[in-house]
C-alpha cells in the first residue's frame, strides 16, 4: 500500500495549479498537537476518526504555514466543513492511512477541492449510483470497476470545491464526469448551475488516485 513518501513523490511531480501548496500527514493518534478547541470538536468521535481528523488538521496547518499564516485552530462549521482563515481556499482529504491538505490564496483561486482514493476496483453494485455508462465509456478501455473509482474521486473533489461557494447539497447524478477533457460539468440546475464546468486534474500513481478541482476567478 502506498505510504506518505509515495504521496509526497506524486505531489512533487504533479503539474499543480500555480499558487497551490500542500502538506501530507499520517493519521495521528496523539491528539496533544491539536488546539483545545479542535480536540473538543472531535471528542465524541471514534479513535480512527479522531486520528484522521488530527492528521488532516496538522497537514492543513503545515500547508497554511507555506502561505505565511500562523498555526491557529481550524474549527468546524455547523455543516462540519473546516473554517479556513480569511483570504484562503483549502481542502482536506484522507484515505488508506494518508492525510492530505491543499491550500491557496483566495485572490489566486476562487475555490479548491481535493479527494484522495485508493486505486481499487469498485463493487459492481455501487457503480450505477455514482456514474453512467456514458461517463464510464469515456474512460474506455479502462474496466468499468476501475473507471468508476476515478469518476467517484473526481466528483468528490468537484463537489467539495463548489460547496463553499454555493452551499448546495446534491447527489452524483447532478454532475457529469468529463475526465478525458479535464473537467466536470453540472447537468442539474443546482449549485453553480446547469452547464457550469469545473476544471479537474486527476493523477493516478502508487495505487493512489488524486483529484484536484481548482476553480478560477471569472
Amino acid at each position: 500500500m502506498a505510504g506518505p513518501e509515495d504521496l509526497r513523490d506524486l505531489l512533487s511531480r504533479a503539474p499543480l495549479p500555480e499558487g497551490v501548496v500542500w502538506a501530507v500527514s499520517e493519521p495521528v493518534a496523539d491528539l496533544s498537537e491539536l488546539h483545545p478547541e479542535e480536540r473538543a470538536a472531535i471528542s465524541n468521535a471514534v479513535p480512527k476518526r479522531q486520528a484522521e481528523f488530527a492528521g488532516g488538521r496538522l497537514a492543513a496547518r503545515a500547508a497554511l504555514r507555506q502561505l505565511g499564516l500562523s498555526g491557529g485552530p481550524i474549527l468546524k462549521a455547523k455543516d462540519r466543513s473546516p473554517i479556513w482563515p480569511e483570504g484562503v481556499v483549502a481542502s482536506i482529504t484522507h484515505t488508506g492511512g494518508l492525510c492530505l491538505a491543499m491550500a491557496a490564496r483566495a485572490r489566486d483561486w476562487r475555490a479548491l477541492g481535493i479527494d484522495l482514493e485508493l486505486d481499487r476496483p469498485m463493487r459492481s453494485d455501487l457503480i450505477p449510483a455514482i456514474t453512467s455508462i456514458t461517463e464510464l465509456a469515456r474512460l474506455s478501455p479502462m474496466p468499468f470497476s476501475q473507471a468508476a473509482v476515478r469518476i467517484f474521486s473526481a466528483k468528490e473533489a468537484a463537489y467539495k470545491a463548489q460547496y463553499p461557494l454555493t452551499g448546495a447539497l446534491f447527489g452524483f447524478e447532478a454532475m457529469e464526469s468529463r475526465l478525458p477533457f479535464g473537467e466536470m460539468q453540472m447537468v442539474a440546475e443546482i449549485g453553480l448551475g446547469k452547464g457550469a464546468r469545473l476544471p479537474m486534474l486527476q493523477i493516478a500513481k502508487f495505487d493512489l488516485i488524486l483529484s484536484l478541482c481548482a476553480i478560477p476567478h471569472a
